[in-house]
């Protein structure tokens, strides 16, 4: 059995009221998607990658930001 099939046999044993409440669940992202093109998950993971702030800062400087985290964190835990 399809998950079509299985959706079907579940929507056929719902009152009306129910079922129009399926049929505008399932309505929904089809008009989400008409309106805004969604990126293929390739091109969302590259625009992730490039925003990522890499280089930026030295080992050093990260290690003594977190540092004074932990620094903080052992003052507020005392």
């Amino acid at each position: 059995m399809t998950i079509a099939d299985t959706i079907y046999q579940h929507v056929k044993a719902l009152p009306p009221a129910k079922t129009l409440e399926v049929l505008h669940f399932v309505e929904f992202p089809e008009s989400k998607s008409a309106l805004i093109p969604e990126p293929s998950a390739n091109e969302a993971l590259a625009a992730f990658l490039q925003s990522l702030p890499v280089g930026q800062r030295s080992d050093e400087e990260i290690n003594a930001e977190f540092q004074t985290m932990r620094n903080e964190w052992n003052g507020l835990s005392n």
